[in-house]
């Protein structure tokens, strides 16, 4: 009996070196934060970018055979690691063709999306834009596709609004454009005969309520943002909500992060806002005075990225309304040269007869991405940027942003640098992913420009990456090579081997 016993304490402290050994290196690190798994793990590096997909079950809201509600129908989802989910399962629902209780979202009108970059998303907002054949349903039925689009869009809790529009234009909810259909919400409880009945009700002298998306310039001139949120209308009429609009841009944003305040837009409207319907389009026409542009000035606001913001508030929530014209005093607003954008610095953008459409701005519009850097006590924090919102779930895009350091416009500062100075995006060899890990392929230059760094600094390089990238959607794990292997270590201190969980003890 003694020697079973003898022989069992062995083998547990066996177990517990063995344990052990496949964790972090590190020395004092609490228990909590050893997030290595076993070394045999073996994977192989990417010698290029691949882009790979996961499958997660998802639900798609349809309409019941009678019409009378939607009815969510299981399906198993190909998401692809870099882009946002709502483009995925806006083009599966548009194109399932029902079931034996569910009929297809639009009837035997097929519908598609308007081009391949027709699922905006920034923030809690997707924008869903349709191809022409949506000009075919009727306004109930358009409702419909909009509410289904909603429910499905927003039921892992990251989105909570969508807007539904026809080839860049918002439809309305009437034949004459003059009713909004908002921002959708879900809505999984009511039938879709009482939410019609709602949103489709006579106008009326009455204040009435809106989901509507603002698009808040971004600071450093980088673009726009947006948040969506109830806005009371006290007419009914578009010039009169085009007003309110331009109040609530100028009230400044209530929860997107480090974005400067707009002027007061309504006190320097000349006049009223008009709608010209001459030339088989409707424009909005806002009227500046002269010192407007001394004002955005004076708010660090570029002439590009205001006229971006009002140009994607305006049609984004106006019903019928292709575009608006801008004049400053004297000045109409024909063509502008962006100076701060990601893309497009540099280059002129025209605008025929002064009308300014969504399209002309699809490079203004941004998302946040969450990025980690080191703090002024060795622990890392989580930064807030607004980068192009295509790139928020690209992983080469976010270890670029890191390799850039902290920027003055991120949403805190005071910061620095998690990966060493000197790496550049050439270092990055290849991205991959396989199920749920993204995989890293650095250069050489990562090991030489990281030996020399403490146990600390190695530790927030290391973590500093993963902790990016685990903010990405269906990521939970990371591993980095070098060279295509995975040396034992960097710089001596974190074990490389493996693959990494985030480390959120390290975080404040």
């Amino acid at each position: 009996m003694k020697k079973r016993i003898a022989r069992f304490a062995a083998l547990l402290c066996a177990l517990c070196l063995l344990l052990g050994g496949c964790q972090s290196r590190e020395e004092g690190a609490p228990a909590a934060s050893l997030t290595l798994p076993p070394v045999n793990l073996r994977r192989t590096a990417p010698e290029n970018d691949v882009n790979q997909n996961y499958t997660q079950s998802a639900l798609l809201y349809l309409p019941s055979l009678d019409g009378s509600q939607l009815i969510a129908v299981p399906a198993q989802a190909e998401f692809s690691a870099a882009r946002h989910r709502a483009q995925t399962l806006a083009e599966m629902l548009l194109a399932h063709p029902g079931t034996e209780y569910a009929r297809p979202v639009a009837g035997e009108i097929t519908l598609a999306l308007s081009g391949t970059e027709a699922v905006e998303v920034s923030g809690n907002v997707a924008t869903v834009s349709l191809g022409a054949s949506a000009l075919r349903l009727s306004h109930e039925a358009l409702f419909a596709v909009g509410q289904a689009l909603a429910n499905t869009l927003c039921q892992f809790g990251d989105l909570q609004y969508v807007n539904v529009l026809i080839a860049g234009v918002q439809p309305g909810l009437n034949v004459a454009a003059t009713l909004p259909a908002g921002s959708y919400q879900n809505n999984t409880r009511e039938d879709l005969a009482t939410l019609w009945a709602r949103s489709s009700a006579p106008s009326s002298e009455a204040r009435r309520s809106f989901a509507a998306t603002l698009y808040y310039p971004a600071s450093a001139g980088k673009g726009v943002l947006c948040e969506a949120r109830m806005l009371s209308f006290a007419a009914q009429d578009l010039p009169n909500m085009a007003v309110t609009l331009l109040e609530a841009l100028s009230a400044g944003a209530e929860s997107l992060p480090g974005v400067p305040r707009c002027p007061d837009l309504k006190g320097m409207m000349t006049s009223d806002p008009t709608l010209d319907e001459t030339g088989g389009t409707r424009r909005l026409v806002l009227k500046f005075s002269d010192n407007m542009n001394d004002a955005l000035i004076d708010c660090g606001i570029t002439r590009s990225v205001m006229m971006a913001s009002l140009v994607y508030t305006m049609t984004t929530f106006l019903p019928g309304v292709d575009g608006i014209e801008v004049r400053i005093g004297a000045e109409t607003v024909t063509s502008l040269t962006p100076s701060g954008t990601y893309f497009g610095a540099g280059d002129t953008l025209l605008f025929q007869d002064g009308m300014m459409r969504r399209r002309d701005f699809s490079a203004f519009l941004l998302g946040h991405c969450a990025l980690y850097f080191a703090n002024a006590r060795g622990k890392l924090t989580r930064v807030y940027r607004a980068i192009p919102f295509y790139e928020t779930h690209n992983a080469r895009a976010l270890v670029q942003q890191l390799m850039m350091g902290p920027q003055a416009y991120d949403s805190q500062i005071g910061l620095s640098p998690v990966l060493p100075q000197g790496l550049r995006d050439a270092d990055l060899l290849g991205v991959s992913f396989q199920n749920n890990t993204v995989l890293l392929n650095f250069s050489g230059q990562m090991e030489t420009l990281a030996r020399d760094l403490d146990a600390a600094a190695e530790r927030r390089l290391v973590y500093g990456l993963v902790n990016t990238l685990c903010e990405m959607q269906g990521v939970q794990k990371a591993a980095v090579f070098i060279q295509g292997v995975q040396p034992d270590t960097l710089a001596g201190e974190v074990f490389l081997p493996g693959d990494f969980l985030p480390n959120y003890n390290l975080i404040e």
